[in-house]
């Protein structure tokens, strides 16, 4: 596996190459600032016109507006309860806003997944603010794609005066496409993340092991994989739990990496000391890695980008809907910067210990 210092050290060598390449990117139409590569083109004025103009469209953007709010709603209460956490430390597990970082946050192993789901996810999204924008007939006059670092994205620029001078309804459409169909991606593949780890599962996989524990000193290793316990087949966390309250002795079926192993130990306890996770053939860990992610990525677009946050669809969102009541727009330009700051605060307090 890739260490994480050679993955930076590559990353570093690759924005090099670009910055050098800067003038002939230029005139393939790229922009290039430090760790930005961006690349913008005109377009053609309708997406999708058929799928625009189809009912059911119609019928989910009259949704979307509804689940754009909730998702604004959703944003902010998580903003809200990091810093609740923050000033009103608890024993039980907190929030916390973490920042997805291959390499830092998380595992290298892991980047291929975040940056396809990330790919993907914000593809869409752009997608169905392009469809929507045909929808209400408002021309989309350019489009685009950025790698920000290592992250990649896209984007298209619906005409702003056509937009600007359009309805309320015919704004709070347009906007709430993308975050509505981040949010419905989420849910989709929710129960794919939840559920399908436990119905797949072949075994138990032992994460680690508790030093004299029961396991320890019967010599049961990290990697190791039960199979069956007193001869009852375990694939899920629930079942290893339930044969073990029904003995203090059990006869543990292995798969280890020199073959199938049988051992005799015994817990008073019914605790064997182990740290435990599903355990899949090598090829189904891509799948469900791509599924948790696109729950994960989608999910956390749909509640960050909804909040209102100035520069998000969620702050365009909560300035046109503030206009409506009429409310001023530096009003609700002072609210996002307030909710800006408790991000902030909340992402950076992440990265301090316990």
């Amino acid at each position: 596996m890739i260490s994480t210092t050679v993955f930076f050290i590559g990353l570093l060598l690759f924005w090099g190459v670009i910055i050098g390449l800067r003038n002939l990117l230029k005139r393939r139409g790229f922009t290039v600032y430090p760790f930005l590569l961006l690349w913008r083109k005109a377009t053609r004025s309708e997406w999708f016109p058929k799928v625009a103009k189809s009912k059911s469209f119609r019928i989910f953007e009259n949704l979307s507006v509804i689940l754009a709010i909730i998702s604004m709603i959703g944003g902010v209460y998580l903003i809200v309860s990091a810093i609740s956490d923050i000033l009103v430390p608890t024993k039980v597990s907190s929030v916390k806003l973490e920042p997805i970082i291959p390499g830092v946050t998380i595992g290298l192993d892991q980047a291929p997944y975040i940056l396809l789901s990330i790919g993907i996810s914000v593809m869409v999204h752009e997608i169905m603010h392009a469809i929507a924008s045909t929808s209400n007939k408002i021309p989309v006059k350019g489009g685009g794609f950025i790698l920000l670092a290592f992250f990649p994205g896209a984007f298209v620029e619906p005409d702003e005066e056509s937009f600007l001078n359009s309805p309320t309804s015919t704004k709070l459409k347009i906007i709430s496409a993308g975050i509505a169909i981040n949010l419905i991606l989420a849910g989709l593949f929710f129960p794919l993340a939840a559920y399908l780890p436990q119905t797949l599962s072949q075994g138990i996989l032992i994460e680690g092991v508790v030093p004299n524990s029961a396991a320890y000193n019967a010599s049961i290793h990290p990697g190791d994989v039960i199979e069956s316990v007193n001869g009852i087949k375990v694939t899920d966390p629930s079942q290893l739990r339930n044969v073990l309250e029904q003995s203090t002795n059990y006869r543990l079926t292995l798969v280890t990496p020199s073959g199938f192993k049988t051992i005799n130990l015994s817990s008073s306890t019914h605790f064997l000391g182990v740290y435990i996770s599903y355990y899949f053939p090598a090829y189904i860990y891509p799948i469900l890695s791509f599924f948790l992610w696109m729950f994960i990525v989608n999910f956390s677009l749909a509640l960050l980008n909804g909040a209102p946050l100035i520069i998000t669809d969620g702050g365009k969102l909560f300035t046109e809907l503030m206009k409506k009541i009429k409310i001023n727009e530096r009003f609700s330009m002072i609210i996002q910067a307030i909710i800006v700051l408790l991000l902030v605060i909340a992402v950076t307090s992440s990265f301090i210990p316990q």
